[in-house]
């Protein structure tokens, strides 16, 4: 991953799932915050996947300081930024 990108929005740099179907974020900066994806996941089919905890486990974080998982399921810099505490 290429964290020198320029960017102008904030982004993660570092992704740690838990078991509660919540992730850690670490941000630029070492800001930290975490947002709770289990409803999201239950609600939204396309998501169906990340359901399963091995699958969830699999987050990364992408070029552009977003989040992914192996099979293009993503969440942006900016959704992240917006629902997470």
């Amino acid at each position: 991953m290429n964290f020198h990108i320029k960017t102008p929005w904030k982004k993660v740099i570092h992704v740690h799932p838990r078991d509660d179907f919540s992730l850690e974020l670490i941000w630029e900066e070492d800001r930290r915050s975490t947002i709770e994806l289990n409803e999201l996941i239950h609600k939204k089919e396309i998501l169906w996947r990340l359901r399963y905890p091995g699958y969830f486990k699999q987050v990364t974080v992408d070029e552009l300081g977003g989040i992914c998982w192996p099979e293009g399921e993503d969440l942006s810099p900016n959704y992240l930024l917006h629902h997470s505490r």
